[in-house]
């Protein structure tokens, strides 16, 4: 069976970053996208010229998804995945003063359920494996600017050592919180330079040190159940 490191949100940012690391690293790659097709096959072209094999898997995260229907289906046909990094995210601005209820329920579907169904089905379909979850370095605040999504995430994190906890010696569980490493959308990095005047390092980090931390995790057997804050120390405030 030929190992396979499975990414949602591929298509875009980390996710992007991330699944071309894993395919450096040799791993061919099953490239999970909701809405960015085009992307998505624009990342599986540069990943098959690494000389490594790549497919997508389309999943809406606002749906209800079999995953452990998708997984034995994979398994049957001789895939063993050996790595699930969970990168897929919504960063949706929100506070008290809005009602909520519809967007909690997206920002929880999005960013916590589906990580959460797929640990299980990937625990429950495969023997052993590491899995990894994107955070955010806010998580060790307190913050009300993005509510609804900040929840979403601090449930991600309590999950994350709870299933490193049960799912062990077989799975390993750790989680990678990103500080300034990419600015939002509609902004630009003169956004972020200006944020870490307000952080220890006083800079702004950058996709290559995302991955130097999931290199560490998935190649480090004897570490699980921690969070790798990579954030020029903005966790600490």
């Amino acid at each position: 069976m030929k190992k396979y490191a499975l990414v949602t949100g591929s298509s875009d940012r980390i996710g992007k970053s991330v699944a071309i690391h894993l395919a450096k690293m040799g791993y061919n790659l099953l490239l999970h996208y909701n809405s960015s097709s085009e992307k998505a096959e624009k990342v599986k072209s540069e990943i098959l010229k690494i000389g490594v094999q790549a497919e997508t898997l389309h999943f809406n995260f606002l749906e209800n998804n079999d995953y452990d229907a998708a997984l034995a289906e994979l398994k049957n046909r001789g895939i063993a995945l050996e790595i699930l990094v969970n990168t897929a995210s919504d960063f949706v601005p929100s506070n008290f003063e809005m009602k909520g209820k519809d967007l909690l329920e997206k920002e929880m579907k999005i960013n916590f359920e589906n990580a959460y169904l797929l640990t299980k089905a990937f625990a429950r379909t495969y023997s052993q494996g590491c899995i990894i979850n994107f955070l955010d370095t806010k998580v060790t605040k307190n913050h009300s600017e993005h509510l609804d999504y900040l929840l979403s995430k601090k449930m991600l994190l309590e999950f994350t050592k709870l299933s490193a906890l049960e799912l062990a010696p077989h799975f390993r569980v750790n989680g990678i919180a990103p500080g300034l490493i990419l600015p939002p959308k509609d902004k630009d990095e003169t956004y972020l330079l200006n944020l870490a005047k307000n952080i220890p390092l006083k800079t702004i980090g950058n996709l290559d040190e995302i991955n130097k931390a999931m290199q560490f995790i998935i190649e480090s057997y004897f570490f699980t159940g921690q969070i790798l804050y990579i954030d020029g120390g903005d966790h600490l405030i």
